[in-house]
């Protein structure tokens, strides 16, 4: 690597990971209200840069950190009217809150114009759910979304803490609807360290389609989000600038003084 800005790929470290539970069920448009009568559409995935892995073992460490994290990674349709409808991927954040790609909330209008989805919904391996916004960040290219009351218990990872370092490996978990299943693409990379926690940083090679994808490292936690602000390019977004701006939408309650 020649600069703190860099990202290396892991080679062939890419798989498909499909849920196909009882209470996992196809995004219903009467699920969210108005979406209704016009159906998302999913483009098909054309895999990643790097050449997939044939066969993944069962007791692979890779397999063993998604099977735990992949009920917390969700799907982000966003709708403006039955023909403009984007999708991104996101992470539960607790607290019926969502983390996502800013960018997918938005749209090119006329003469240039930059319109905001109306309609939004989340999908989840617990069923899809109608959303607003929260919060964001657009420097950092972050949405964050807020589910109603009954998605409030659905956990979300722990941030992870510190920094990674040089060659650590993390994973990229991205979602998509596929039929009656919920289909998880996943890539493994690394990011070089740096000492300020809070700097954005470029990740080349990464598939714009992993837009909103949450990063984990190697226990499960959440270690960062990717975004594509410009639609061409992905963003890591660390994990301690993550928990700002999750602070800044929802503080702490405050600590009551049991001796006043």
């Amino acid at each position: 690597m020649t600069s703190n800005g860099s990202v290396s790929r892991l080679p062939a470290i890419s798989f498909l990971f499909a849920v196909a539970c009882a209470h996992d069920h196809a995004l219903d448009r009467r699920d969210v209200g108005a979406m209704r009568n016009a159906s998302p559409a999913i483009s098909p995935w054309p895999g990643p840069v790097a050449d997939p892995v044939a066969v993944v073992s069962d007791d692979s460490p890779v397999v063993a950190v998604v099977d735990r994290v992949h009920g917390m990674v969700v799907q982000v349709f966003a709708a403006r009217g039955v023909d403009k409808i984007n999708t991104a991927s996101g992470v539960l954040a607790g607290g019926g809150l969502v983390l996502t790609d800013l960018r997918a909330l938005f749209f090119a209008g006329p003469g240039g114009t930059i319109q905001v989805a109306t309609e939004i919904a989340v999908l989840t391996t617990q069923g899809a759910f109608p959303a607003r916004v929260a919060g964001s960040v657009a420097d950092a290219g972050v949405a964050v979304l807020e589910l109603p009351e009954a998605a409030a218990e659905l956990e979300g990872p722990p941030l992870t803490e510190g920094s990674s370092e040089v060659g650590d490996q993390l994973l990229a978990v991205r979602a998509s609807k596929q039929g009656p299943s919920i289909v998880f693409d996943v890539i493994g990379f690394s990011v070089e360290r740096t000492a300020n926690p809070m700097r954005l940083r470029a990740a080349p090679g990464l598939p714009i389609a992993f837009a909103g994808a949450p990063v984990f490292d190697a226990a499960g936690a959440l270690a960062g989000l990717l975004v594509g602000p410009t639609g061409q390019d992905i963003i890591f977004v660390p994990p301690a600038l993550l928990l700002q701006i999750l602070t800044r939408v929802h503080p702490p309650a405050a600590q009551v003084d049991d001796h006043i």
